[in-house]
C-alpha cells in the first residue's frame, strides 16, 4: 500500500514538473511572438503618415487612414482581408492562410476562379464571435482604412490546429475596411 502511494505522489509530480515545462515553453513560444510581431510593426511603420494602436494585447498598424466614425464594440464593420500566421519578423506570402480579396490572392499566385470565395466579409461585433486577437484590433478602424492587425497566439486560436494554422500561432490580418455601422 505505502509503496504504491508513492508511486502515485512520483507520478503526480512528474505530471506537475511537465505541465510546468509545457508552460514555461508556452510562454517563451509568446515571447518570441511578441517580437516577431514588434519587427513587422516596426517594417509597416517607417512612413511618417503610418500609425500604430494597441488595445488589450493587439497590435493594429494603419498604413492608410479611414474616414467617419470608429468601429465601437456592438458594431459592424464590412472588410476584405488576407489572413497570415507569423513565423518570422516578417509576414510572407506562403504564410497566408485565407483571403476573401481576389486582387490580393491573383498577387500572390492563387487561384481566384471561385467567385463565391471572394466576398466582402461583414462581421456584427454584437452576433459574431472572432478570435480575441481580432476583435481587440479592430475596434476603432474607419471605413475606408487599410491596416494590419497582429497579435500572438495567446489571443488567437490558442492550442488547437485551425485548417493550415499552426496551433498557438501568431496571426496578422490584413484588412480593406469598406464600412462601419455602430448602432
Amino acid at each position: 500500500m505505502r509503496k504504491s502511494l508513492c508511486i502515485s505522489a512520483a507520478a503526480a509530480a512528474v505530471c506537475l514538473l511537465a505541465a510546468s515545462c509545457g508552460k514555461e515553453a508556452l510562454k517563451t513560444t509568446y515571447g518570441k511572438q511578441e517580437q516577431y510581431i514588434e519587427s513587422i510593426v516596426e517594417s509597416l511603420s517607417k512612413d511618417d503618415t503610418v500609425s500604430v494602436t494597441r488595445n488589450e494585447g493587439s497590435v493594429r498598424v494603419t498604413i492608410a487612414e479611414g474616414e467617419g466614425e470608429g468601429l465601437r464594440e456592438g458594431g459592424a464593420v464590412s472588410f476584405y482581408y488576407a489572413g497570415y500566421f507569423i513565423s518570422s519578423g516578417s509576414l510572407s506570402p506562403g504564410n497566408v492562410f485565407a483571403t476573401n480579396y481576389d486582387t490580393f490572392a491573383e498577387s500572390i499566385g492563387w487561384a481566384v476562379s471561385d467567385s463565391t470565395t471572394f466576398a466582402i466579409q461583414t462581421v456584427d461585433l454584437s452576433e459574431d464571435d472572432l478570435v480575441e486577437g481580432l476583435r481587440n484590433g479592430i475596434i476603432g478602424v474607419k471605413g475606408g482604412e487599410e491596416c494590419y492587425v497582429l497579435f500572438s497566439g495567446k489571443l488567437g486560436f490558442g492550442s488547437r490546429i485551425v485548417g493550415t494554422i499552426p496551433r498557438n500561432s501568431a496571426l496578422a490580418y490584413h484588412l480593406w475596411i469598406k464600412s462601419v455601422s455602430n448602432n
